[in-house]
């Protein structure tokens, strides 16, 4: 209808008018249509209802969805049939007109939601990294003393790679470093230059005369001594004791490589030491959780778990625990800290330096291929910590800086033994070790029966001093790093297999790229553990390889051989442009 009556209209009657009783006239009320500007209050009134009817559908909408997602299922039926009946309801009596304004309006208000979904997008992912950090706040200890014992299984070092495995970094792979971008992401470190300092390491002196007498004389310095592994199991004692107010199921290993007392070069950057505690990604979860609830993007990623789990324990062990924080290398594949153990702590004069892990594996399979190595000849122990001490004391031994780390020169040197001896094989392939086969998940019955170990002849013969001089001119001279793969496993030189990623590193021009050793890990097959090497870093090596080459050639001594490496100097346009 185009004109609004009055309601009155249709129900009036003629009325007698007092005054005029003579006339008898009937007094009718005539109906006046309502102004315009009534119209328009009205239609504003009715905007403003339908707008607020609107903004309480979204918001039980978001309600019922977020119910929904949180219970991990769709919503049903009988809520869809609700919200569509209560639409219905809604716009049933409305006019064509005012149900296109309504429309409208919806359209209008969904447009304004959606253009506020980055913000609350980026905002909520704010929140997830204030939770996923919040589990470094240390909880209370727990009041109940009595808790179950938690006891690591073997396989425990494997359960948490098994679990990162499942939810992969998003970092592209090492074989992928050919692309120009990546490359240079990956090639990270640069030049390192020397630094001032206040106590320079001086070169190593030896009082025997001889090659074959000086290296004797350092391995009875640098073999783990029984003082040491006290030292080490009270290391571990106190780290667990601090750790266990917190989560009474932990466990703590120490494990140790060389001798303590025995100052080195890069001393503190490669730690003898290395303390690893045990503890069920569950178990650590529920302990600390009552803080703060973590987010499920942290819960869902084993990586950073572990790492939360480690800055947890970092703050303990830093706050009263008697150590002090040096560094955090959380880039590699197992990430861990490299702490000092106070003086009064280890009951030594000195401090100490360890490396502190959570439920890593390196060091456990470290130590079972040096202890099964010792068992099977006793010559490539020594042959291990000769190498590890001469890549150490020459600055290729820091795997935060994207050298090789001491587990990797440790399977240089086995892989040596098996393939490189000229005189023939000290060591079986990976088979052979039956600790260290079991470690890998292979049974004890597929054990190396073809391989039997050298009885006198020539190989029975040679010294440890003559192994590392042929040690060092086989990856010198002979092997072909761009080609053949480091393969324990194996036991035999072949190209690496298809599983292993091939690191490939751009040189510093950003043209020229080099191919960085390939070392399998033999307990994850699929471990290149040059995946950290960079341009940098691949060239040192081959340099400190070449000039220990040159140095056994030519007769020089081993502290020659053993100098503290130093950076070169900085060139004075160097500085100009790090400026």
């Amino acid at each position: 209808s185009q004109d609004h009556h009055c309601p009155l209209t249709h129900s009036c009657a003629p009325i007698e008018s007092p005054l005029s009783p003579q006339e008898n006239r009937p007094l009718v009320v005539t109906p006046q249509p309502i102004p315009k500007q009534c119209d328009y209050l009205t239609r504003l009134f009715i905007m403003m209802q339908l707008d607020s009817m609107c903004d309480s559908l979204a918001h039980s909408w978001r309600q019922l969805a977020t119910k929904a997602g949180s219970d991990g299922r769709q919503m049903d039926v009988r809520s869809m049939a609700l919200l569509a009946l209560a639409l219905l309801s809604i716009t049933a009596p409305l006019e064509l007109s005012q149900l296109s304004f309504a429309i409208i309006g919806a359209f209008a208000y969904a447009l304004l939601q959606y253009m506020q979904v980055p913000t609350s997008g980026a905002a909520q992912q704010q929140r997830s990294k204030e939770k996923a950090y919040a589990l470094d706040a240390p909880p209370s200890p727990p009041t109940t003393a009595a808790s179950p014992k938690f006891t690591p299984a073997p396989t425990s070092y494997r359960s948490w790679r098994e679990r990162s495995a499942a939810t992969p970094s998003p970092r592209k792979p090492a074989h992928l470093a050919s692309a120009g971008s990546d490359a240079r992401r990956i090639d990270g470190p640069k030049q390192e230059f020397r630094q001032p300092s206040s106590q320079p390491i001086p070169k190593p002196c030896f009082r025997a005369v001889g090659w074959d007498a000086e290296v004797q004389e350092l391995l009875a310095q640098i073999y783990p001594s029984p003082e040491s592994d006290k030292v080490v199991a009270q290391l571990a004692r106190a780290v667990k004791r601090q750790l266990s107010r917190y989560i009474p199921e932990i466990e703590v290993t120490g494990f140790l490589s060389s001798d303590l007392h025995r100052g080195t070069a890069f001393g503190v950057a490669v730690p003898e030491v290395d303390i690893v505690a045990s503890v069920s990604p569950d178990v650590f979860l529920s302990r600390v959780q009552h803080a703060r609830q973590p987010h499920s993007a942290v819960l869902a990623d084993a990586k950073k778990v572990q790492k939360c789990a480690i800055r947890f324990c970092t703050n303990q062990l830093v706050g009263t625990g008697g150590f002090k924080f040096r560094r955090s290398a959380f880039k590699g594949l197992e990430p861990k800290v490299t702490l000092l153990a106070s003086a009064g702590l280890c009951g030594t004069g000195e401090a100490i330096p360890v490396d502190f892990s959570v439920n890593s594996s390196t060091p456990l399979y470290n130590a079972a291929l040096m202890t099964e190595c010792g068992q099977l000849e006793p010559r490539a122990r020594a042959l291990i910590l000769l190498v590890r001490r001469w890549a150490k004391d020459r600055g290729v031994c820091h795997a935060a800086k994207g050298h090789l780390s001491p587990y990797a020169w440790t399977l240089l040197v086995i892989y040596f033994l098996q393939v490189g001896v000229r005189s023939g094989p000290l060591l079986p392939p990976l088979d052979g070790f039956k600790r260290s086969a079991g470690l890998a998940g292979k049974p004890a019955a597929s054990a190396a029966s073809g391989w039997t170990r050298p009885e006198g002849g020539v190989g029975g013969q040679k010294t440890v001093g003559a192994l590392f001089k042929e040690f060092v001119a086989f990856f010198a001279t002979d092997f072909d790093f761009r080609k053949e793969a480091v393969s324990v496993r194996r036991g035999f030189r072949a190209p690496p297999d298809l599983a292993l990623p091939i690191h490939v590193v751009l040189c510093e021009d950003g043209v020229t790229s080099e191919v960085a050793p390939s070392i399998e890990d033999p307990f994850e097959p699929k471990r290149n553990l040059s995946e950290t090497s960079t341009a940098v870093t691949v060239a040192r090596l081959h340099e400190e390889l070449t000039r220990a080459e040159e140095l056994c050639s030519r007769g020089g001594s081993l502290a020659e051989l053993l100098e503290p490496w130093v950076p070169p100097e900085r060139a004075e346009g160097d500085e100009e442009v790090d400026n």
